[in-house]
Order: structure tokens, then C-alpha cells, then sequence
């Protein structure tokens, strides 16, 4: 530029990363391990990290060696964690070894697991303060081979490799278990896709996802220079983990827990230039979402994709631009989200709709869309057109595991696409395109009842389009077959490693002897159906599920009688079920609902031993085992109850705590296999109204008299 030859500052600083600062050179704010790349950034006006790995060019051997080797500490903890903990257990020690290591060097001279522990624990996980996930000596491992793990892993040579290089392989055997519950790991080239269509480097953006799973759209979106990025995460596991993600690749977001709710998610009080997200498909809505001013309506219980469809125009700033991953379904499916997506086409926020290839996801089979949608101007028209880019088509080439990749070739193609028709407007040509996209304008797409299949659109025939819809739906099945058999084969393998196990190392302990049982109040000052945002919710039966509690229908307290009240207060981890009328309901206390009150007719049940897990005690009352004997054990005819006492007397098998921890993971696998059937269902549901489309016996809308058409007799 202007006679000089420029350079990336990014490239400068990893090309610096190569050298360590010796000891005698370090400053008085650089810990052991900087770098000169760290100082760079730090100069240039970023903050310096605690102690910054190197961050060196890893060598494949290299990568494969160090792999290897957590692997190998993934086998020793195998026989105390699932692999969801285990993982993430690995995932802190490498938080606190890249960015702490004067606190790591002391954690690997400690002579007890204990001492370990309690350093470990005193790391901060960037703004969300401690702890991390650090597992107790209160396992079976024994804590000589909890030390034994610190060792094996201060033994893989950091200075080898990029700390994120290790993240992303613990990520990718993350994942794994991710995919079961829905959520699933954006591929690399699918989020190169989302960010070179919607991120301009010439911008400075504020970007948000609104469900940000493990943080790999947050990075992406980092390292393509938004100005600042945030994130929603949907449980606390999720939030760390992102954050371990974002910080170990040298960035910075802000990760807030929430949900999908138009009021009351995290960053319901801010708007972002572009949102970015891979939402988890097709799973329910929280009861309280239900209630919330959806503007262009309320979506069914039993899928959320169109709440998240709604959070991403809501979260837009005037102007602003989102990405959204969904399934094919939610471009065609009947019922409240076809009367949703026809609100969402009148008021001119979709932009556009692009049909990927099928089989890129590691975690699923089903055929997905990328939803462009957009917040439009006051005072400007609405656009008149929506793009449709059909590139289900064009699948490139398969990957060592088998799914389909999207080529660079046809990453580009879309991408040049999308910003000739948004740059280019009425003078936008197809250019002999006309069978990979086209921009069609809304009465056509009314004319089609905001059918949004990009097929129907692009090259294709009414009847290819209805054939298209058909093998989608028959696709979907397939793989909700496929997923039902990967949980099941999954059930079968937890059951059969415990069986035996459990069995011979289970001890019969009373309720009493391990929980505190406390009777909810008698009474309590309230307006009934009362609902205040800022008081404090009451649990009352009508509020205890199966396994949680509901948002829906819930009464307030005022300040002062809530202050009368703390004794009642639950906290996660409790376990609430009701003490009179309809019996055996029992929930567990989340972290959404710490500091809610207990209210009449409830009983709170709450572990005392460290050797008790909660979502195990919640799983074991709610079986037909305790249910039996709860009902034995109830008095009265008209309305039956159980006391305090008598709950205290109920015998609870425990097996060791990893056991309990299979069994609830067992127990959760059960509980995602019935809603995959009940989306199977709807999904059976679809494939038998596309029957009559695709056979053709179908009434034409020109047909608007049957005694004007011909017929035989």
C-alpha cells in the first residue's frame, strides 16, 4: 500500500511464536514459557497471557505421538469417568497448563491428590471464576493414580505443538458423546462457509451465537477479526468448554448461560451486526419459552428450531445478517412453524436458503440447510426476492471417517453467489447458473404455501421437487434409525459392563441415612397463579415432572415473605417431589432454578454424602421399584401422603459412584431414545402427506370448480 510491502500482523506473531524468551529475559509480567509472538501482542496493545504455550507449527508425527498419548491417559481414567468427563477433565488440565504453569509446576510437585485438587480448583476459567472440572479422591481410582494422570500428562511436550491442536482431538472425541444429545459439531469447512458469506474483514462486527455448543464458530468468527464476539451457552459444561476453546486459540468472547427465550436469554438486552449459530435440532423447548412475545409466533413444544429461527432476527441490530444451520424439515414441515416460516417470508427476514450436501456432519446424517436471515431497516422496503442455492447435489469427497466434504470449489461458488445477488441487486445475472440458484420473488413462494425447499425452486420440476421432499423425510428416518441403534447398542453396552458390577459392589443404605428429608411449608402468603418477574418462583406439585421442573405456571412471592422462606430455598442438586395428592413425581433441582423456594405440599430431598449422585437419586425414585413402595408406604384414601419419616426409611441401592454415573448416563440415553421416537413419528407423519403430491392425485389450484374438470365414468 502506497508504495510499502505490508504484513499480517497475525502471521508476525506466529512466525515470533517460535521463540521462547529465555529465562534471563524475561520481564517482570512474563511467566516461564512466553514467547516473543506473546510480547508482540501484548506491545501491539492486546493483553499478555498468564503464561502462553508455544505455539509452534505441530509436525504430523509430532501431533500423532501426542494424541497418542492422551489417549493413553484417557484409558486410566476410563475405568472412573464416562468419557464426557474424562475428556473434559483432560480439557482443564490443558487450560492450566498453557496458561498457568508456575501453578502447574507446583500441581506436579505435590505428593497427594488432595493438595492437587485444591490447586487446580483455584484456577478461574476466565471470567467465570472456579472451579474446573476436577474430579475428588473420592473415586475408585485411588488418588497415586490420580497423581499418576498429572504426571502422563506433563509429560506430552507442549512446547511441540499449538495447545489448540490438542484441544480440537480431545474436542473431536467431545463430540462424540455431543452428538447423542442433540447437539453437533460444526465441520470446518461448513464454518468457513458461514463466516466468508457474512463476515467482511473490512467490517468491524459484533457476532453472537445464540447456542454456541463448543465455541467453534466463536473462534472462527475471532480469527476473522470481529470486533467482539459472545456467546450463549445451554448448560455449564457447554460455557466452559467454549471458553477453554476460545482461549486456548488466543482469543477472547464473552459465554453467558441462557436459553432459547426472547426475554430472558443472556444477551436479551443487546443486538449484534451477525449472529452465527448450529442450534441442536428438532429437541423440546423449555416450558417458560412458551410464553415468550415470539414475534411471528409461537413454536410447537416438541422443536425448537424455530424459536432459534426467531432469536437470530430478534438478536439482529437493523441491518444486521444471521446464519442459521437447520434441518431440511424446517423448510416444509405443516402445522405452527409453516404458519411461523409464512410470518417470517411476509416480513422479509429470510434472505436467503442454501441446501448442503448430505453427510457432512460426524454426528448425523440428516440433510441440513443454511438459513440466511436478516433484519431489516425502518423505513426501507422489504426485499422482494429470497435467494435458493441448491447445492445438495454436489457432494465432494469423503473424509477418512466416511462424510462427505464441502469442497473449496463449491464453498466458493456459494459465497460469490450469495454476495453478486445481495451486491448486485436488479442487475444480478444467473449466468447459465440457473440450475445451482435463483432469486424468486414472494408471490411465487405464496403460490407454493412458503414451501422453502430450495429444489422446488432451482431446475426442478413441481414432481421432482414433491420426489425431493419425499427422500428428504425417508432420509431423516433413516437416520433416526441409525441414531436410535447407536443409543441402544450404547444402552446395552453400559448395562452389560454393570451388571455385574453394580450388583456385587452395591451397598443398601436407607434415604435417611445419606439425604436430608424436609417438609415444604405449610402455608405461604401468595396470590394464586400470581406472576411477578422480579419475586421469587415457588415449586409447587403441579411443577414437578419426571426428572426436572417446569417453568410453566409459576407462582411468586413477594421480597419480604421470600425472606421468611430461605430455609426452603433449594439448590442444585436437590431433589423435589410432592408429600401429598399425586405421588412420585420427583425433579431435580438444575442450576436455572438455585435459589427458587420449596413450596406447601412439597418435600425437599437433598444428598448429604459426597458418594451420592443426584441425577442417580432422581432416576432411582422415579423407577417403578420406588414408586411401589412409595405407594405402600402413603397413607390416606382420598388424598394419600407420605411423611418425612416414612421417606427416610426408604432403602436406596448404592452402587461406587462411577457405577451411579452409568447408570444415570444409561438412564438419560433411555430418556433421548423416547423423544428420537417421537420425532420419528412426525417425521412418519410428513412422509404420509407428501403421498398424495407425489403420485399426482392432487386437486390443481386452477381447479377451483370440480364441474369444469373433466372426468371418466
Amino acid at each position: 500500500m502506497a508504495g510499502q510491502e505490508l504484513f499480517a500482523s497475525a502471521e508476525i506473531a506466529r512466525w515470533l511464536d517460535q521463540r521462547k524468551i529465555a529465562r534471563n529475559g524475561l520481564g517482570p509480567d512474563e511467566a516461564p514459557g512466553t514467547t516473543y509472538g506473546d510480547r508482540f501482542r501484548r506491545n501491539g496493545g492486546a493483553a499478555a497471557p498468564a503464561a502462553q504455550a508455544t505455539a509452534t507449527q505441530t509436525t504430523p508425527a509430532a501431533g500423532r505421538e501426542m494424541v497418542a498419548q492422551l489417549w493413553e491417559i484417557m484409558d486410566l481414567l476410563r475405568g472412573d469417568l464416562d468419557r464426557a468427563s474424562a475428556t473434559e477433565f483432560l480439557m482443564s488440565l490443558l487450560y492450566v497448563r498453557s496458561t498457568a504453569p508456575e501453578i502447574w509446576r507446583d500441581v506436579t510437585e505435590q505428593r497427594y491428590w488432595d493438595d492437587a485438587s485444591l490447586l487446580l480448583r483455584s484456577i478461574p476459567v476466565h471470567d467465570l471464576g472456579p472451579p474446573l472440572s476436577i474430579p475428588d479422591a473420592r473415586t475408585t481410582l485411588g488418588g497415586q493414580q490420580w497423581l499418576q494422570v498429572i504426571q502422563l500428562f506433563d509429560q506430552i511436550d507442549l512446547a511441540a505443538a499449538d495447545p489448540g491442536t490438542l484441544y480440537e482431538a480431545l474436542l473431536n472425541s467431545f463430540h462424540r458423546d455431543f452428538g447423542r444429545r442433540g447437539g453437533h459439531f460444526t465441520p470446518r469447512p461448513v464454518i468457513r462457509l458461514m463466516t466468508e458469506i457474512l463476515l467482511d474483514p473490512r467490517e468491524s462486527s459484533t457476532v453472537y451465537d445464540p447456542a454456541c455448543g463448543s465455541g467453534e464458530l466463536l473462534v472462527a468468527a475471532a480469527q476473522q477479526g470481529a470486533a467482539s464476539v459472545s456467546g450463549q451457552a445451554l448448560n455449564e459444561r457447554s460455557q466452559r468448554v467454549s471458553l477453554f476453546n476460545i482461549i486456548l486459540h488466543g482469543a477472547k468472547a464473552n459465554v453467558r448461560l441462557g436459553g432459547p427465550q426472547v426475554t430472558d436469554g443472556a444477551f436479551t438486552d443487546r443486538q449484534f451486526d451477525i449472529i452465527l449459530t448450529n442450534p441442536p435440532f428438532n429437541l423440546p423447548i423449555p416450558d417458560a419459552a412458551l410464553d415468550e412475545p415470539w414475534p411471528y409466533g409461537v413454536p410447537p413444544r416438541s422443536d425448537a428450531n424455530f424459536a432459534w429461527l426467531q432469536l437470530a432476527v430478534t438478536g439482529l441490530k437493523p441491518g444486521g445478517r444471521a446464519a442459521v444451520l437447520m434441518p431440511n424439515g424446517a423448510s416444509f414441515t405443516a402445522g405452527a412453524n409453516a404458519k411461523i416460516r409464512q410470518a417470517m417470508v411476509d416480513a422479509g427476514v429470510i434472505a436467503g436458503i442454501i441446501a448442503l450436501p448430505a453427510g457432512m456432519f460426524a454426528d448425523t446424517g440428516i440433510p441440513v440447510s443454511l438459513w440466511l436471515l436478516q433484519r431489516p431497516e425502518a423505513n426501507k422496503p422489504t426485499p422482494p426476492e429470497i435467494l435458493f442455492i441448491n447445492a445438495a447435489a454436489e457432494n465432494g469427497p469423503p473424509n477418512r471417517d466416511g462424510k462427505r466434504l464441502l469442497s473449496p470449489e463449491l464453498q466458493d461458488r456459494i459465497v460469490e453467489t450469495y454476495h453478486g445477488w445481495r451486491d448486485l441487486g436488479d442487475s444480478w445475472r444467473l449466468d447459465g447458473a440457473e440450475d445451482f440458484s435463483r432469486s424468486v420473488g414472494i408471490p411465487e413462494i405464496q403460490q407454493q404455501n412458503y414451501n422453502l425447499e430450495p429444489q422446488r425452486y432451482v431446475g426442478a420440476s413441481s414432481a421432482t421437487t414433491t420426489s425431493a421432499t419425499f427422500e428428504s423425510v425417508q432420509r431423516e428416518l433413516d437416520e433416526l434409525t441409525n441414531r436410535t441403534d447407536r443409543v441402544r447398542h450404547e444402552i446395552a453396552d453400559r448395562v452389560s459392563t454393570l451388571h455385574g458390577r453394580a450388583s456385587a459392589e452395591k451397598r443398601n443404605v436407607y434415604l435417611g441415612d445419606i439425604c436430608e428429608v424436609q417438609a415444604g411449608p405449610g402455608t405461604v402468603d401468595r396470590t394464586l397463579g400470581h406472576f411477578v418477574e422480579a419475586w421469587d418462583r415457588l415449586v409447587l406439585p403441579r411443577n414437578i415432572k419426571t426428572g426436572y421442573l417446569s417453568h410453566k405456571d409459576l407462582d411468586t412471592v413477594q421480597p419480604q415473605t421470600a425472606a421468611k422462606l430461605t430455609k426452603y430455598a433449594l439448590k442444585p442438586g436437590d431433589v423435589v417431589c410432592a408429600r401429598s395428592g399425586t405421588l412420585g413425581r420427583h425433579g431435580l433441582v438444575r442450576a436455572e432454578e438455585a435459589g427458587w423456594l420449596m413450596g406447601p405440599g412439597c418435600m425437599r430431598i437433598r444428598p448429604s454424602a459426597d458418594d451420592v449422585d443426584p441425577t442417580y437419586l432422581v432416576h432411582y425414585l422415579n423407577s417403578p421399584e420406588a414408586q411401589e413402595w412409595i405407594k405402600d408406604h402413603s397413607r390416606g384414601t382420598a388424598i394419600p401422603n407420605i411423611s418425612t419419616s416414612a421417606m427416610k426409611t426408604l432403602v436406596v441401592p448404592l452402587p461406587p459412584i462411577a457405577a451411579q454415573r452409568e447408570i444415570a448416563a444409561a438412564v438419560d440415553a433411555i430418556t433421548i431414545e423416547i423423544e428420537q421416537h417421537k420425532q420419528a413419528v412426525a417425521a412418519t407423519m410428513r412422509l404420509r402427506d407428501a403421498i398424495f403430491p407425489l403420485t399426482g392425485a392432487v386437486v390443481s389450484p386452477s381447479m377451483t370448480n370440480p364441474k369444469n374438470s373433466s372426468s371418466t365414468r
